[in-house]
């Protein structure tokens, strides 16, 4: 018995079980809930014309659905930190395990900063927006100051670091702290829903911005050629989903706290599959309502003059005669409330679904960073644990990380063809992991039937395993995201940064493989069993 846990990291790894069902739930609707709540439902319209984004959320919703209920039944079956890496390490190679979980913790790093950035957009708005209905210059200049891409910077990587503090503080406190600020977005979010379907947009927003102002927006629209931009539908809608890939990525993370969660064989399967749908259903909703209210055709061309060049957004600025909010859900409900206390309380409510999805997806990649140390792949160091049952220098790892994805941030304020080529970065890093996850179900009963014999799900099909079958429909769903994701890599630089992390992670488990063979431990030994929990 000794053998076969001296080739660990440690005998037990040290970490606690605190988490419940409904924490699983909470964690699988806040991870990607941030871009796709706020964001992106109103913005991508008009960086793709001629696409429907209740359509592309949908859809995304629905490939999504295969690799969550998927990496649901390794959490269930495998109950231990990085679930998803630790599957593919025992079913197909080590090394192939080890790719897909050093890009996804990257991801989640980048992701970190990238989304404190973005998310005082927000702020920025709802400011502006509270200056237009109280005929206050002062909250107008707070939220053009917010609204600065330097000022959102500096501020990114202060949230960058409450966050990093935040980690240290143990998931038995932090999980407390979750709940809360998912409570409260999701309430918001809720109510800004309601306030779509009971108030006329157009109405609303002649009164708060001034008569004339809403038939001006479409007037400068296709004055600067929207009419010349609107692609065929399905070609939009295949740019739409780059941003919707993102918006669902994360969904994933609650099952890196596999060595964290009580009754894992029932929590994560009905935690991630419920959650799946809350996610789908209120993407869908804040797709709708908005263009319900104001008209998709207004909700297109305001974010297409904003988005597209300085002319196009120069002709937007003249037409509102102020410095023109950031397109987002709580913009249009705050318009639509018309009341400046709750214009600052909607952006505030939505600001924390970029805070909680920060706190989740740090949580996910630093037990990707501890389960990789644990099976001596990376630096043992980093598989340190607190007394709170805490992975210490993991959480330094990421928060690094995080403050680079501030940069991640600061180059998607540059435009649309920049934020394109910086969300495929994200895409590619976070969803290359989908694949191998469906790689590994297929050859699960076959190459590790040991390891089948625990699996919570054995069904057969004509004779054929079902999660082989669902294996490979994930795996195919995987490499297409792959190819679509890889058509923005064009630019030189960003290859370059990809291929820089890949080469360093890779050259980092070569470096612990040499040291483990000097220790006299097999490496093949670590990935012949499941790790202890």
């Amino acid at each position: 018995m000794a053998e076969e846990t001296v080739v660990f990291a440690r005998k037990a790894s040290g970490l606690v079980r605190e988490m419940s069902w409904w924490d699983v739930l909470l964690l699988t609707i806040a991870g990607p809930a941030a871009s796709g709540m706020t964001y992106y439902a109103v913005k991508v319209p008009g960086t793709d014309p001629g696409g429907n984004m209740v359509l592309a959320f949908l859809l995304g919703g629905l490939l999504w659905l295969f690799p969550v209920v998927l990496i649901a039944i390794y959490a269930s079956s495998f109950p231990r930190s990085g679930a998803m890496y630790v599957v593919i390490s025992r079913v197909t190679h080590p090394l192939l395990g080890f790719l897909p979980n050093w890009l996804w913790i990257i991801s989640s790093g980048f992701a970190v900063g990238f989304l404190n950035y973005i998310g005082i957009n927000l702020i920025s708005s709802a400011l502006q927006v509270a200056g237009a209905i109280s005929g206050s210059s002062s909250l107008v200049s707070a939220g053009d100051w917010f609204a600065n891409q330097w000022t959102r910077l500096w501020l990114s990587i202060l949230l960058t670091f409450v966050v990093w503090g935040f980690q240290l503080m143990g998931l038995d406190r932090l999980k407390w702290f979750i709940r809360i600020v998912i409570y409260l977005p999701l309430a918001v979010t809720i109510a800004s829903i309601i306030i779509f379907f009971v108030v006329d947009g157009a109405e609303a927003w002649n009164n708060v911005w001034g008569a004339g102002t809403f038939e001006g927006v479409k007037a400068a629209a296709i004055e600067q050629g929207i009419g010349d931009a609107i692609m065929p539908g399905w070609q939009a809608l295949g740019g739409m989903m780059l941003s919707v890939f993102w918006a669902y990525s994360a969904l994933e993370s609650v099952s890196f706290v596999g060595s964290e969660v009580k009754t894992p064989r029932t929590s994560f399967l009905r935690g991630m599959t419920i959650g799946i749908f809350a996610v789908g259903f209120l993407y869908c909703m804040n797709a709708w309502a908005p263009g319900l209210c104001f008209g998709s055709e207004f909700i297109r061309d305001y974010s297409w003059l904003y988005n597209t060049s300085e002319e196009t957004y120069a002709a937007l600025e003249a037409v509102m005669g102020t410095t023109p909010p950031i397109p987002s859900v709580p913009f249009y409900a705050g318009v639509c409330a018309q009341s400046t206390w709750f214009a600052i309380v909607l952006g505030v409510g939505f600001f924390f679904w970029y805070y909680n999805t920060s706190l989740v997806i740090w949580i996910g990649a630093v037990r990707g960073v501890f389960a990789m140390a644990f099976d001596r792949q990376l630096p043992l160091g980093l598989c340190a644990v607190s007394k709170r049952g805490t992975p210490t220098n993991a959480t330094h790892f990421i928060g690094f990380v995080g403050l680079l994805g501030t940069l991640i941030g600061l180059g998607d304020a540059q435009g649309a063809a920049v934020g394109a080529v910086m969300l495929a970065i994200l895409d590619f890093t976070a969803l290359f992991f989908i694949w191998p996850v469906g790689l590994a179900a297929m050859f699960l009963p076959y190459t590790r039937p040991d390891l089948y014999e625990k699996c919570t799900f054995q069904y057969s099909w004509g004779g054929i395993p079902v999660i082989t079958i669902l294996g490979v429909i994930v795996s195919l769903i995987g490499w297409w995201t792959v190819f679509m994701v890889g058509r923005w890599l064009e630019l030189f630089y960003s290859q370059v940064i990809l291929a820089a992390f890949i080469t360093i992670g890779f050259g980092l488990v070569a470096w612990m493989y040499a040291r483990n063979r000097k220790e006299g431990i097999d490496p093949n030994q670590i990935f012949a069993q499941i790790p202890p929990s």
